[in-house]
């Protein structure tokens, strides 16, 4: 399984979960590293239900056991590190270079409409280039 990972689980992961279930059969979901919220962010819910995309799953957070045998795809370097330190086995990557790019994804949180849209097309572009 692949899982998507950011810092809440309300903004980005769940938007590149929910395009991602639409472009493979594979198992996909996402996880927050601080989750603090029980609902997705409403501009990332309003991308989802534009786009006709899967809703994403409620806010929920990485655990050991989510970094044990799954694919965990993370945002920024730092959640690359905070994820080593969960479990330094973990097989993790960087979105971007998971693809072989490279950079962070922005944190849209607090930002406008304009901004959570920048991102997804961001996610889409490295979500697309995955071989699934």
């Amino acid at each position: 399984m692949i899982i998507f990972v950011c810092t809440g689980n309300t903004c980005r992961s769940p938007l590149a979960e929910s395009y991602a279930k639409t472009v493979t059969d594979r198992e996909v979901e996402s996880r927050g590293l601080f989750v603090t919220s029980n609902q997705v962010s409403p501009y990332s819910e309003e991308i989802i239900q534009r786009e006709n995309y899967s809703p994403s799953t409620l806010p929920e957070q990485l655990t050991h056991e989510d970094t044990l045998d799954n694919t965990l795809l993370v945002m920024t370097k730092i959640h690359y590190i905070q994820v080593k330190m969960l479990n330094e086995d973990a097989d993790v990557h960087l979105l971007s270079e998971y693809v072989g790019e490279s950079g962070d994804v922005l944190d849209p949180f607090g930002g406008n409409m304009d901004d959570y849209t920048r991102v997804f097309h961001q996610m889409k572009h490295y979500i697309d280039k995955i071989n699934w």
